[in-house]
């Protein structure tokens, strides 16, 4: 799916990802973690992709587990930032790193793919 590159895209992506995720049999649990991380990796890509158009979110099932990637503009790899109570914001990844089975970035021909796994049950 193609979304724009608006904050407001976020929810765009998420609930199309959670449809996608629905429609393989993924549990509630799972629909959950696919709703908060994909909004995540969304809100990533529209802030610190360099996107000027739209951003990309796809959504696979393969070997029981979903893998959601979203590609933005921008070829520098996301940052797991470390916790700082002064700074509002900023520990997105962190929250992916803890809640998804697995998650990496690949680069792609005009900026980079990020994308993160959950177990379908």
């Amino acid at each position: 799916m193609r979304v724009p590159a608006l904050l407001s895209s976020a929810r765009l992506g998420r609930q199309w990802s959670v449809r996608v995720a629905r429609s393989y049999g993924a549990s509630d649990a799972a629909l959950q973690v696919v709703e908060l991380l994909t909004s995540e990796v969304v809100t990533n890509a529209v802030k610190y992709g360099h996107v000027t158009d739209a951003i990309d979110v796809d959504v696979r099932c393969a070997h029981d587990e979903l893998t959601v990637s979203v590609t933005d503009d921008n070829p520098t790899p996301p940052l797991l930032l470390e916790p700082d109570a002064g700074r509002a914001g900023g520990q997105g990844m962190r929250v992916v790193a803890g809640l998804a089975r697995s998650w990496g970035w690949l680069p792609t021909c005009h900026g980079k793919s990020v994308w993160f796994t959950v177990p379908l049950t």
